[in-house]
């Protein structure tokens, strides 16, 4: 029950508000009831009330609203003649050093009539120069187009390559022996804005001749034995094994590419194991002949046995491939190489594949498609 004076408060309470004496009054009046009914407390216990919730006044900051969380970016996966590796190692991460790692050092690599230099970077990398040059027979850019088609044909042989400027000023600068500097100064192409151009190449540790039994396989004696495993039905010794597949594919690799300088001297290679074939120097390569040198076919009408493999990315290879290889990615080069020379590629490609399909005619699958 309620008190009467309680009652009668809320009575005038509500004659103030009907007379427009306004909210203060009513809240007044339930103040003094709460007193009223802690005073008897005793008397009548009463239940806690529910805590009254404070409006929020209409000028406070509203919370933000939850966000959701940002999308990561699925990594883009690197173009196809970007994702293969070297010795066991990423092709971009070996290449990421030479692309604009600073010069420490500077040598020349002797023996050879075009300009090569070597390369020691900050940071540790080491790598091979070869510049834009008078020597017609060094063309810089067909060295990256040789590491590219041999990415895209699955291979693996040509060690990574990618364009990159230097000054003439720095070169000349870093070059640790003064007594070759005239030959920068006499036989480099350089810009109008001091820089020169050309290729750097992962710089291999070690290497050794390639050999099979006892001779350098660009030797005479070397050539003879080789050539006589790689035709149908010829066994291949058992140290021979491991290294026989990789020429069968080099030979037409450089009929691929055009190349007439592999078997001049020197320039066949292998790990200090000889048990893999590296193929370098490249750079006078690509030319316009659909057909091919005579040279180079030669070399491969003594081959009968090809990989599997390589024959099937041969067959994939497409035109579209090969122009976005050549053309992105190029640094101070239009184009790797020119639309004629693509253009010939292709076209040995297809006498290339043409060869090995009539192998296939004459002596069977099983006989020539032998290695993996």
């Amino acid at each position: 029950m309620r008190l009467g004076g309680c009652i009668l408060l809320e009575l005038a309470v509500g004659v103030s508000l009907l007379a427009g004496t306004g909210a203060g009054a009513y809240y007044g009046g339930r103040e003094l009831c709460g007193w009223g009914r802690g005073q008897r407390a005793w008397a009548a216990p009463v239940a806690d009330e529910a805590p009254v919730r404070q409006p929020v006044p209409l000028s406070a900051p509203l919370p933000p609203p939850a966000r959701a969380a940002a999308a990561v970016p699925a990594p883009v996966p690197p173009p196809r003649w970007l994702a293969g590796s070297f010795l066991g190692m990423r092709d971009d991460a070996l290449l990421a050093p030479l692309r604009d790692a600073p010069l420490r050092r500077v040598r020349f690599n002797r023996g050879g009539s075009s300009i090569s230099l070597r390369l020691e970077l900050e940071g540790g990398a080491r790598a091979a120069f070869k510049p834009d040059q008078t020597n017609y027979q060094t063309i810089p850019r067909k060295e990256i187009a040789a590491f590219r088609l041999d990415r895209l044909l699955g291979i693996g042989a040509v060690p990574p390559a990618v364009p990159r400027s230097f000054t003439r000023a720095e070169l000349l600068a870093k070059l640790e022996s003064r007594e070759l500097a005239p030959r920068l100064g006499a036989e480099v192409r350089v810009n109008k804005d001091g820089t020169v151009d050309g290729e750097v190449s992962f710089w291999i540790p070690e290497i050794v001749d390639a050999k099979v039994g006892d001779y350098p396989v660009d030797s005479v004696d070397g050539m003879v034995l080789w050539k006589r495993w790689l035709r149908v039905g010829a066994p291949v010794p058992p140290d021979a094994e491991a290294l026989v597949p990789q020429l069968s594919t080099l030979v037409a690799f450089d009929f691929l590419i055009n190349n007439t300088d592999r078997w001049s001297g020197s320039n066949a290679k292998a790990s200090p194991d000889g048990r893999m074939l590296f193929f370098m120097d490249n750079t006078l390569s690509f030319g316009n002949d659909g057909r091919g040198h005579r040279k180079c076919q030669l070399y491969l009408e003594r081959v009968q046995k090809f990989s599997r493999g390589f024959y099937r990315s041969l067959k994939q290879l497409s035109d579209d491939d090969v122009r976005e290889a050549m053309t992105r990615d190029t640094g101070p080069y239009r184009k790797l190489l020119t639309d004629r020379e693509i253009e010939a590629l292709l076209a040995r490609r297809d006498r290339l594949v043409a060869y090995i399909d009539e192998l296939v005619d004459e002596h069977g699958e099983a006989a020539v498609l032998v290695f993996e």
